[in-house]
């Protein structure tokens, strides 16, 4: 297995790094749906311009995620069969 950062920001403007072990052939999308949590908006109708649903990371609304090798300087995208 490799380990990998994910990166997820959050609606009040904190971010928070994740450490996940990926499996060869996983994505980075792959590890963010392991992570987050899908909430549809109970307050969302047709027309009032609320959002119809969020992803959430321990209940607290994400906007945008990203994943970087654990040094943090590298992208990361898909685990071609690398184990570090």
């Amino acid at each position: 297995m490799k380990t990998i950062i994910l990166i997820l920001w959050l609606i009040n403007g904190n971010s928070v790094d994740v450490a996940i072990n990926i499996d060869i052939g996983e994505t980075c999308d792959d590890v963010l749906y392991k992570v987050v949590k899908w909430k549809e908006n109970p307050n969302y109708k047709p027309g009032s311009y609320e959002v119809w649903g969020y992803y959430t990371y321990n209940n607290k609304p994400i906007f945008a995620h990203t994943c970087m090798e654990t040094n943090k300087i590298n992208y990361f995208y898909y685990n071609k069969g690398e184990n570090k």
